[in-house]
């Protein structure tokens, strides 16, 4: 952890961490500053590995914004490694002792552009030893504020979105079908994530907006007690878990939609009911009736029984059986915050112990490799190499639980800040990686900063947009680092610049706009910009 933290903490930010650091007033960002700043950090690698202890994450990799490190082999009979980068511009090149160095002494040297690294063993005669090894990237753009910034204030678009989803279908068909999900609006196949996210935005309502509580409840009682009337028996092998997948005879749907249905009818995803726990826990606090509560417990209750010896769990299983359908294993930082929320929140005991061994699963089996591979529910799991779908949507979750402690330790702290670069370095674009003149398909949208959710789904999201502002949230309120808060501004301003100034959308896919179909719209990630906007409002004004 000493290696970790002599790459990612120094100058102000140990500082912060050491003395505490007075963030008072409204922050002013000097971008000549801040950019240099940037510059400097970007000439870090991320994580880099160390052959025979900590593997490479990056073998899959395709873009960098920090210099990377690659896993190249040693060669008998080499004294020294002559690396060259070809680029645009020409080529750029440096020695090192070994093939696995950083390209820090050439990285702001290369233009931004496709780059093909060659790597030659050299002997002590000075000659060539062997062939070069190779590997082609992309050198991403780096951040340089500022940026344009966001149209409306953070609070007012926060509840423009929230008005957005009551007033469309993915809300009023609740009112209209009563318990059971309207169907018009296709995403209401995933119950967890879309009727929880249902949930969660009409409590906001119920709580911000007075003349629409007491529709917003109606909605918001409809999808919890669809849940509740959905979930498993509490005597069979998933007690209480709402299904991740939900359909009814005769349903036609979109043809990407339907794919997943069918090859999933009898699968849950075993995280998946932690999204209606806490849609349960939102609805308790708006109403204080007690159901919810006690089936959100029941949830937390059941993960925490049906928890391997080793800290984790699968990460889909047979929704009949409860047996697992591939032996990979669930990345567990959602069930966490369940687990601490009921802890912290509501004082209830009996958790300690299953947190204490998922942190430490946590730790040994995903934080220390960067074992970041993603969960979705519509993209197969089983069939995936280790590191070949990455996202950032896990690295930000775990920022996002260990920054929300009271008092995070050093190394938790120092593991945060290097999985926030991890998801900027991957997934965060903060200029257009197409021509300015490359026409339409261009859009605004993809000349604003955005971030993208994985490899597999290279498309501007909201919702991770949103995570990665969140987690540079966390670490500019633990360490006071101001480029981490221009960063966060950046990313949740493009938000705010891509919603529909007339009816609030937020869409979920940046280079799309209100009048695609409303099953094109996520309301679980509409809610998720709502919450960050209100987040960086809160920050911005000192609330």
């Amino acid at each position: 952890m000493e290696r970790l933290l002599s790459f990612t903490i120094k100058g102000a930010i140990l500082c912060a961490l050491i003395a505490g650091c007075s963030r008072g007033g409204v922050p002013e960002f000097d971008y000549e500053e801040l950019n240099a700043q940037a510059a400097q950090e970007y000439l870090q690698p991320v994580h880099p590995g160390v052959k025979g202890e900590t593997p490479f994450w990056n073998p899959y990799s395709f873009k960098f914004i920090y210099a990377p490190a690659f896993d190249f082999d040693d060669l008998e009979g080499a004294v020294s490694y002559l690396y060259t980068a070809t680029a645009a511009d020409g080529i750029h090149s440096f020695s090192a002792n070994t093939p696995r160095e950083a390209l820090s002494p050439i990285w702001n040297e290369i233009p931004v552009g496709n780059v093909t690294l060659k790597v030659q063993a050299i002997g002590a005669d000075g000659e060539p030893v062997g062939e070069p090894q190779s590997r082609s990237f992309e050198r991403d753009n780096p951040f340089c504020g500022p940026y344009e910034p966001a149209p409306r204030g953070y609070r007012e678009a926060a509840i423009m979105a929230a008005k957005f989803i009551h007033n469309s279908p993915v809300a009023q068909g609740w009112l209209s079908d009563g318990d059971k999900p309207s169907l018009r609006y296709e995403l209401n196949c995933y119950p967890n994530k879309i009727w929880g996210g249902t949930i969660q935005i009409e409590c906001f309502i119920a709580n911000e907006i007075p003349e629409l509580r007491e529709e917003a409840l109606e909605v918001a009682r409809a999808a919890a007690d669809a849940l509740i009337a959905n979930s498993k028996p509490a005597d069979g092998p998933l007690p209480y878990f709402p299904p991740t997948y939900y359909s009814r005879e005769g349903t036609a749907y979109i043809w990407y939609i339907q794919r997943v249905i069918d090859r999933n009818r009898d699968y849950t995803m075993f995280a998946d009911a932690v999204m209606a726990a806490q849609a349960m826990l939102d609805l308790y606090d708006t109403t204080r009736e007690e159901k919810y509560f006690d089936h959100a417990r029941h949830i937390a209750k059941t993960y925490r029984d049906l928890q391997a010896e080793d800290g984790s769990w699968p990460v889909k299983v047979d929704i009949h059986t409860g047996e697992p359908i591939t032996p990979a294993r669930c990345m567990p930082t959602s069930i966490l915050q369940l687990a601490q929320r009921l802890h912290d929140q509501y004082g209830v005991k009996g958790f300690e112990e299953m947190i204490a061994t998922t942190e430490e699963w946590l730790w040994k089996n995903t934080i220390a490799d960067f074992n970041f591979n993603g969960q979705f529910e519509d993209v197969t799991v089983a069939d995936k190499a280790t590191f070949q779908n990455l996202t950032n949507c896990i690295a930000v979750d775990c920022v996002d639980y260990f920054l929300s402690k009271p008092k995070p330790s050093r190394k938790e702290v120092a593991a945060c800040i290097e999985m926030v670069r991890f998801a900027e370095d991957q997934f965060t674009r903060w200029h257009s990686p197409v021509a300015e003149d490359a026409g339409a398909d261009a859009g605004d949208a993809f000349t604003t900063p955005f971030v993208y959710e994985q490899y597999s789904f290279q498309c501007p999201i909201d919702a991770s947009t949103v995570g990665v502002a969140n987690a540079l949230m966390h670490i500019y309120e633990t360490t006071g680092d101001l480029l981490s808060l221009a960063k966060a501004k950046a990313l949740v301003d493009s938000i705010v610049k891509i919603q529909d100034p007339e009816c609030g959308c937020i869409p979920t896919s940046l280079y799309q706009d209100a009048s695609v179909d409303i099953s094109e719209h996520w309301v679980n990630c509409t809610y998720s910009s709502i919450q960050k906007l209100l987040r960086l409002d809160n920050i911005l004004n000192r609330k």
